[in-house]
């Protein structure tokens, strides 16, 4: 049997960088594709990194301070027939392309130059807990819409691959998948609080509590070796002088 050549890589035609200040705290993220533009709002060059090459974003090493605090509204666009393109391909082949357009991004604007390798680090297991997952099974389709990873309060379809990856934020460490689900996709929602507030009176739990009471899954402590993409080069991407759209309210 012929074995399958992955496509080409794809490229957006046009990516715009504005300052973005919308948000005070976390890492607010969107994702849209309305019906050929994506939009990455309140996002930090931390988050762009971990989201493109598939990794949490404690597995960025020897990224500047500013790699984390400033934030930006980024938004790019395809050709339509390049997009008509770009659905046809199964979803795993989207996620693959998405990551390498972002990749091609990062080296354009932010001169970067990186490495991958494998270090031994403290890790957390994501694994099912006793009395098994509380989760909505999803094909997971191109369409037009978004995903929202705000703070504490987290609408998602994805893999527990996907989930694993945000719970580094949270739990300040690297988050592995050890459920054993594989890359079913999943709809799920999540609501949680800091670890310092859970408790309280009208709040939600802490993210581990979170987690087991509304998924069905918890986190455990381990050690592992973790696949880290470590920083050579980097510099401070230059934005566009920013200028709301108002007949765009999504942004």
């Amino acid at each position: 049997m012929a074995q399958r050549v992955a496509p080409a890589p794809m490229a957006f035609d046009k990516v715009m960088f504005y300052p973005d200040t919308t948000a005070d705290n976390g890492d607010g993220f969107l994702w849209w594709g309305i019906p050929n533009w994506w939009t990455f709002s309140n996002v930090s060059s931390l988050n762009l990194i971990a989201n493109a090459y598939g990794l949490g974003m404690h597995q960025a090493i020897g990224l500047p301070e500013w790699g984390g605090t400033d934030r930006y509204l980024l938004e790019a666009t395809m050709d339509r027939e390049k997009l008509e393109a770009f659905k046809t391909l199964p979803m795993d082949e989207q996620l693959r392309q998405q990551r390498l357009m972002m990749q091609a991004v990062l080296a354009d604007r932010y001169q970067l130059k990186a490495h991958l390798e494998t270090r031994e680090m403290p890790v957390y297991e994501l694994v099912v807990a006793h009395g098994g997952p509380k989760l909505r099974e999803k094909i997971l389709e191109f369409r037009s819409g978004a995903s929202f990873f705000m703070p504490r309060n987290w609408t998602i379809n994805g893999t527990m691959n996907d989930l694993a990856s945000k719970l580094a934020g949270p739990t300040g460490g690297v988050v592995i998948d050890k459920t054993g689900l594989g890359a079913k996709t999943f709809n799920y929602d999540l609501k949680w609080t800091s670890d310092s507030q859970s408790g309280l009176a009208g709040g939600a739990p802490s993210i581990s509590t979170a987690l087991e009471e509304q998924l069905g899954l918890k986190l455990v402590p381990g050690t592992d070796q973790v696949e880290v993409l470590v920083i050579d080069h980097i510099e401070k991407p230059t934005p566009e002088t920013y200028r709301r759209d108002p007949s765009r309210s999504s942004l």
